[in-house]
C-alpha cells in the first residue's frame, strides 16, 4: 500500500469487512488509528441490516474495526449532490446501476474530501462523472 492517503477514506460496506483479513491489514489498521479511515452513517445501516438478530446487530456495530472509526453523517448537501450525478448518469442512460447508498457515500466523500475505499464497480462509474477520486481495495493486497 504505497499511494498517497493524505485526503483518508470513506469505507464502504463492500471493503469494511476485507480489512481484517487483508495482506496489508497492519497498514489499513494504522490508517483507522490514525483516524484517516471512517465509515458513514449509511454503511453502519448496511452493516446492520445484515445483521440476523438484535445480538448480531451489536456484534456487528460493536466489532474493533467498525467501532474504531470516525462516523460521518449524511447531509443535505450530500443527498442534493446524489441527485445530481443520479442526474448526470441518467444523462448517459446509467443511472440504475449505482443503488441509492451508493450514490450517497460517494457523494459523502466528494464533499469531504475523502476517497472512497471499495471493492464495488459502481463506484468507478460513479467516479467517470464526478472525476473524484476512488480507491478500489485490491484483494491479492497489491495496493
Amino acid at each position: 500500500m504505497t499511494r498517497d492517503v493524505d485526503r483518508g477514506y470513506l469505507l464502504d460496506k463492500s471493503a469494511l469487512w476485507r480489512l481484517a483479513t487483508h495482506p496489508d491489514v497492519e497498514q489499513w489498521f494504522s490508517l483507522i488509528q490514525r483516524r484517516l479511515m471512517s465509515v458513514s452513517t449509511l454503511t453502519l445501516l448496511e452493516v446492520g441490516f445484515s445483521a440476523r438478530n438484535g445480538a448480531d446487530h451489536r456484534q456487528l456495530l460493536g466489532s474493533p474495526i467498525v467501532s474504531s472509526m470516525p462516523v460521518e453523517n449524511i447531509l443535505p448537501a450530500m443527498e442534493d449532490r446524489a441527485l445530481e450525478v443520479q442526474r448526470m448518469l441518467a444523462d448517459r442512460g446509467q443511472h440504475r446501476a449505482p443503488s441509492v447508498p451508493d450514490l450517497l457515500i460517494a457523494a459523502t466523500a466528494e464533499l469531504l474530501g475523502l476517497q472512497v475505499l471499495h471493492l464495488d464497480k459502481n463506484f468507478d462509474l460513479i467516479a467517470e462523472v464526478t472525476g473524484q477520486p476512488m480507491r478500489r481495495l485490491d484483494q491479492a493486497g497489491a495496493d
